[in-house]
């Protein structure tokens, strides 16, 4: 190393992402000035991982956005800035002050066009989830100079979709150092399976909006399953549109059924590691689940014709449905269907989607990968 690299990682982002940088941005802060630049907030599980990590050089600088966006956020009861605002009002400062951004998304455009011709700082593109669908082939990938991959599926994935940069590493899944799973008290005491049911949020791949009330009153009235419905934590915020007002109290209530629409155990594997099955429609978190084969059900509520089609890779790991009618048939064989086909799929695919290596963990790796990146490039 040639010297100390300032790096700066931008969260502006719901606590999903969490996960997907805190671990590399702990490593980095070993050898190099590491900043997360976020907005003004309590950001309580940002400064708990940080503190489960012992990542106190690790400075978190909130940066407020200008009064008047602050103003009309507040009016429209906005949790988060406007990206493009924040990232207007900071932008001299970010490109001035560091030898790269790092980003977990996709609004680095703003600082793109800023930066113009200039080769610093470096823009360097973190994944949050494994490759499953088509936003994990963004042409915006193209955009940043070196990125940190889950493994060679993924490497061979983004090549041929033609977004694979020319400076790129593989570390594995940084999220998995991070998460340490520990005995917790079960949600429900009693001895029926339990379900997580994980829909996205958005209208034109979710299973929620056409029958997502009606897969609840299934679950309401067994006596057979509990339930864990923790949808994808924007669903029911301005992203999803949708309003939890929508679900009938009894819903609440039920002794079968726990509902949680966006905190912590949502993003961190909690209920992943507790459900006996899974049951969504486009999330990657099932490859979370499947880190330990389990049996799965999905819902093609769009009637996509998926099985030629990458973007539906996950679904080949268990039994795919179209509408809420063939949950129950599908529910009950699951479990021998698993046995019979899914768990050699999923073991195949837990091998395809992240890299191990004894002696280092993936943050370790990927911070080493982008402090020699920095060193050879600036």
């Amino acid at each position: 190393m040639d010297r100390k690299h300032k790096i700066a990682f931008i969260f502006l982002d719901e606590i999903h992402h969490i996960y997907h940088f805190v671990s590399i941005a702990v490593e980095l802060s070993k050898q190099n000035e590491v900043q997360i630049l976020t907005y003004p907030g309590k950001h309580d599980l940002l400064h708990k991982a940080l503190e489960k990590l012992n990542g106190t050089n690790v400075i978190v600088e909130k940066l407020q956005t200008s009064l008047f966006r602050a103003f009309t956020d507040k009016l429209k009861n906005r949790k988060l800035p406007r990206k493009g605002f924040w990232i207007k009002k900071h932008q001299n400062y970010i490109l001035t002050n560091f030898d790269a951004v790092v980003f977990s998304d996709y609004y680095h455009h703003y600082l793109l066009r800023a930066r113009g011709e200039n080769s610093r700082p470096k823009f360097i593109k973190l994944f949050h989830g494994p490759p499953g669908r088509g936003y994990s082939y963004n042409k915006e990938l193209l955009d940043f100079d070196f990125q940190i991959l889950y493994s060679q599926f993924h490497s061979e994935q983004l090549k041929e979709k033609k977004v694979l940069v020319k400076n790129w590493t593989i570390s594995g899944y940084p999220k998995l150092d991070v998460i340490k799973f520990k005995d917790v008290k079960p949600l429900f005491s009693n001895e029926r399976t339990t379900v997580l049911y994980n829909p996205h949020f958005e209208p034109a791949l979710s299973s929620w909006h056409s029958m997502g009330l009606e897969i609840l009153e299934f679950f309401f009235n067994s006596k057979k399953y509990n339930l864990i419905f923790a949808p994808h934590i924007n669903l029911f915020n301005k992203l999803g549109g949708d309003d939890a007002s929508r679900i009938p109290e009894k819903f609440f209530n039920a002794e079968n059924i726990h509902i949680d629409l966006g905190s912590e155990k949502s993003v961190d594997m909690t209920y992943v590691n507790e459900a006996d099955m899974y049951l969504g429609d486009v999330s990657s978190q099932v490859f979370e689940f499947i880190i330990n084969p389990r049996p799965c059900v999905f819902l093609n509520s769009h009637k996509i014709k998926f099985k030629k089609d990458i973007n539906y890779r996950f679904w080949h790991c268990g039994k795919v449905v179209n509408n809420a009618e063939k949950l129950p048939k599908a529910l009950k064989k699951a479990p021998k269907r698993f046995d019979k086909k899914h768990r050699k799929i999923q073991e195949i695919m837990n091998l395809e989607n992240f890299y191990f290596e004894k002696g280092s963990t993936a943050s370790q790796r990927a911070a080493v990968a982008i402090t020699e990146y920095l060193d050879k490039n600036l």
